[in-house]
């Protein structure tokens, strides 16, 4: 019971920890431009264009949707493994809670909600449990013994 209980602390603090880059208006769009265009000004080729800061705030900002989520759902894979369900149950419990977090970023002042970043969670988390799948298949190919006929 204790293990299984250690097994999900690691899914409820990363959970906390996505609140709180929804909670606090430093990770609002507005601001990672800011930082974004403060760090290109310093560049050899960064200022200029007003379209490439843009593209580049909108790439990192679903990179980190992407990012975030998948590790929720390896956090979660981790906490549910190895009951056969752990997959699908990663996804869906990273994707029901990208809608929550969305939910709960329309009450926040300077964030906003949309199904799309709930999408791109949700991919995030697919490509993490689909990793996560060929990586324990290529392990445990790679320790199961080979058995060689030799007759």
């Amino acid at each position: 019971m204790r293990t299984n209980i250690q097994r999900w602390i690691p899914v409820i603090v990363w959970c906390m920890i996505i609140y709180c880059f929804s909670e606090f208006s430093l990770f609002t769009g507005e601001n990672t431009k800011l930082i974004l265009d403060m760090i290109l000004s310093y560049l050899p080729f960064g200022g200029g264009k007003e379209e490439g800061p843009s593209l580049l705030n909108f790439i990192v900002r679903k990179l980190a949707h992407l990012t975030e989520y998948g590790i929720l759902a390896v956090l979660v894979w981790r906490a549910l493994s190895p009951k056969r369900t752990a997959y699908a149950g990663a996804w869906l419990f990273a994707t029901l809670y990208a809608m929550t977090d969305e939910w709960h970023q329309s009450f926040e002042p300077g964030r906003t909600a949309t199904p799309k970043d709930v999408a791109i969670d949700s991919c995030g988390a697919l490509l993490a449990v689909i990793g996560v799948f060929l990586y324990t298949r290529w392990t445990k190919k790679r320790h199961d013994p080979v058995k060689y006929d030799v007759s």
